[in-house]
């Protein structure tokens, strides 16, 4: 069972929790050493807010470290948009398999929603391909808007043929739930007097729509080509309606001037704003986001366009009359030892800076999403995204969702800037994350935990606001796999409290997730469970520094399965015994300074640690010389 600490126990690696004081906001958080002046407050630092509607807040402490992305198992998520309704976001999009990736293969439009554009709900298709010819092979690109006249949801869509010819088809719903394909589809084909538009060839193209409303007219803008070149010019066309069934002839919006005029424009979104026209859209061939602007409709041009962020297909987006805008692209990420990449949607906000200055995409520091606080280099690529441990064939984490937190990971999620899949910053890292003071009203708090067996310097605490104390802590097993956790907090109930991450071991780290505060009765305590210390005596390495060989020697009280792994100090597992029957009295692991592969390992420090049964006990440091 934990035991309540007194002050004098609980080391001073950062500031406790009463003398918090902001960070100088020129300095990068993340590259701080963990000081009093390594402190990022939430409120320093949210000088732009994040367009999100919080999930409505709980008395009982609840941290998952999930971020602001829509992923979608096993599928590659493409095209989208996002719709606001009875206190839900709506994402309609479609996706294609990711063990076969060929755009021909998006059979449905699908759903989902979400309170905070964080917890999403399990997919849902609303339509899919049929026997008409003009559908039969795919849909893509969905854009949903409400139409206040005949309270009806409209959706655009682009159906595709079996010659992935393109052409803009429109369903409608009442609720966002049931959606009815119109009789009158495909209800838009570009002109071919003006467009590049020949579906006898195949691939014709007029796709990703984008709805809006203005002066009386519903607008719809569209991905095209125009003649003029040998496989048609990049453009985007433009059609009115009133009643979203019988549109206009197409007309040219705007023409791609730019260095690669072929470039089809694609994914566009349209934003009207202080006077300025801004549109949106990834360039076929590049690798982001690109923003124009003019005071004019018709003088739009590519030369002074601006690639604002990494990602394609955009979507530009406000719930609150044009105060805050959400910017959500798709962010394609490659997993380690897969020949195909996988693609999720991101979510930020953006800042318009007014005239026709491209705007700036804000991200938020995500650990302030449910901290007030963190410091070290440890934060920097945290919270981690998917099972990185995994990803690099070591044992699995075990996370729940999508992003735990990991004081050796490095990899914050597709387009942070911080890390890529499988990636490691090292065990000399260390770091700490507070949240802010919150009452005690459960009964219990539990937690995924994994990592470094040592609660000196690796642990989750729960700390006493007022006296700085350490109520209750927990450590690593010695295996990257997190195990959950209870702390019994009844006798807390009412008493101030924060929750502090603490890695202040150079040579060890600490996995984290999914901490809960509920009013059930506590099943297990978690430690009781670790084997008992006083069952192995560690002897040391002998020799130690060693060249080529050394002897790891310790005693055990009682026979008992034995293992011993060397890890280099970015924690890269080295050497792996394997398992050792170990008997009552001393025993002897070799280690000949050769790694997994059998080679020699270079010169330098490494970290042994030897487990009983499976659970960590010991651990040390080793040099092998040249």
């Amino acid at each position: 069972m934990d035991k309540a600490l007194t002050g004098s126990e609980f080391r001073d690696f950062g500031p406790k929790r009463r003398n918090v004081r902001p960070a100088a906001p020129q300095e990068d958080p993340n590259l701080m050493p963990i000081s009093r002046r390594s402190v990022v407050v939430a409120k320093t630092l949210f000088l732009v807010l994040v367009v999100l509607t919080a999930v409505p807040a709980s008395a009982l402490l609840y941290i998952d470290f999930e971020q602001p992305y829509y992923i979608h198992p096993d599928m590659q998520v493409w095209d989208h948009c996002l719709v606001f309704h009875d206190d839900q976001y709506h994402i309609f999009y479609h996706a294609i398999p990711e063990s076969d990736p060929y755009p021909g293969y998006s059979d449905h439009i699908w759903t989902s929603a979400s309170p905070d554009m964080i917890h999403w709900s399990e997919p849902r298709i609303v339509l899919s391909v049929s026997e008409e010819a003009h559908e039969a092979e795919a849909m893509w690109a969905p854009d949903v808007v409400f139409d206040p006249e005949s309270g009806l949801w409209w959706m655009s869509y682009t159906a595709v043929d079996a010659s992935i010819n393109q052409r803009i088809c429109m369903a409608w719903s009442r609720d966002l739930q049931e959606w009815f394909k119109t009789r009158q589809n495909p209800v838009l084909e570009p002109d071919s007097d003006v467009f590049f538009y020949n579906p006898e060839s195949g691939w014709a193209e007029c796709r990703d729509p984008y709805l809006y409303h203005e002066n009386g007219l519903w607008h719809l803008v569209a991905s095209a080509k125009i003649q003029g070149m040998a496989n048609g010019q990049g453009a985007l066309s433009h059609s009115t309606s009133t009643d979203m069934l019988d549109w206009s002839p197409t007309e040219v919006f705007l023409t791609n001037d730019g260095e690669g005029p072929g470039n089809s424009l694609e994914s566009p979104q349209y934003i009207a704003r202080q006077g300025f026209h801004h549109i949106f859209f990834h360039e076929y061939t590049t690798s982001g986001v690109t923003h124009i602007a003019s005071l004019n409709t018709g003088a739009w041009t590519l030369v002074n366009g601006t690639q604002i962020d990494l990602g394609i297909a955009p979507e530009v987006e406000t719930f609150d009359g044009g105060e805050n805008y959400m910017f959500t692209r798709i962010a394609p990420y490659q997993e380690p030892d897969r020949p195909v990449l996988s693609y999720v949607a991101r979510i930020d906000t953006l800042k318009f800076r007014g005239g026709v200055d491209a705007p700036l995409v804000y991200r938020a520091p995500t650990l302030l999403r449910e901290f007030e606080a963190y410091g070290g280099n440890a934060c920097l690529g945290n919270p981690c995204f998917g099972d990185n441990p995994a990803r690099r064939g070591e044992d699995p984490a075990n996370i729940e969702g999508y992003w735990f937190f990991g004081s050796r990971e490095y990899f914050q999620g597709p387009l942070s800037g911080r890390g890529d899949a499988g990636r490691l910053i090292g065990e000399t890292a260390q770091g700490w994350v507070e949240t802010a003071p919150f009452v005690v009203e459960g009964t219990t708090i539990s937690l995924l935990c994994g990592g470094t067996n040592n609660p000196e310097n690796c642990f989750v605490a729960l700390m006493d606001a007022a006296a700085d104390t350490v109520l209750k802590r927990v450590s690593g097993y010695g295996t990257e796999t997190m195990t959950r956790r209870y702390w019994d907090v009844t006798p807390l109930q009412g008493v101030e409290v924060y929750l502090r991450i603490e890695d202040s071991d150079p040579f060890g780290h600490i996995n984290v997730d999914h901490i809960v505060e509920s009013h059930d009765v506590t099943t297990s305590v978690g430690p009781a469970t670790l084997p008992d210390a006083g069952l192995l005596t560690d002897l040391g390495p002998r020799p130690n520094p060693f060249n080529p060989a050394t002897v790891l020697q310790f005693e055990l009280t009682s026979p008992a399965d034995c293992r011993v792994r060397i890890h280099d100090l970015r924690g890269h597992l080295v050497w792996d015994s394997g398992s050792v029957a170990g008997h009552a009295g001393i025993n002897s692991v070799s280690w000949r300074g050769i790694d997994a592969a059998g080679g020699p390992a270079p010169a330098g420090v490494y970290v042994y640690g030897i487990a009983v049964e499976g659970r960590a006990v010991t651990s040390g440091k080793l040099t092998l010389v040249p």
